[in-house]
């Protein structure tokens, strides 16, 4: 009995914080709220990589645009595809609808893909531009 009643004697010291020690580190709730507040203050990344890291993420935010519409786009030709070969009576017509198909699909591909990769590629900033310009 002696072994739990010490035990419980080491739990309720640890529950217990010393009353110096709670007052100089600013325990009480005014100082953990002028903690927060100087926390808050204090930035976590340099302005220069926050403008960095919005153009990264407007960057990637653009190319999946462009990219979810380019999906969203061939899964609608596809359906348009799928009723045109129902609605195929002929051997002609069903190589009509395939080759009408893949051309529609290659050009789009080509086509929007070059716009989502020239989303992707580096921009020169202002100042560069105004110096090619220039010369």
């Amino acid at each position: 009995m002696t072994a739990n009643i010490t035990e419980d004697e080491k739990r309720e010291r640890r529950a217990r914080p010393e009353p110096g020690l709670a007052q100089a580190s600013g325990g009480g709730p005014d100082g953990l709220r002028e903690a927060a507040a100087a926390a808050s203050r204090i930035p976590l990344i340099f302005p220069e990589w926050e403008k960095s890291i919005e153009a990264t993420r407007h960057l990637f935010a653009t190319a999946l645009k462009d990219g979810l519409s380019f999906a969203a786009s061939s899964l609608h030709d596809q359906a348009n595809f799928l009723r045109n070969l129902s609605d195929s009576k002929t051997p002609s017509e069903l190589l009509k609808c395939h080759l009408d198909f893949a051309e529609k699909f290659w050009s789009k591909s080509f086509s929007q893909g070059s716009k989502i990769l020239d989303h992707l590629k580096p921009q020169p900033s202002s100042a560069a531009s105004q110096a090619i310009h220039r010369a």
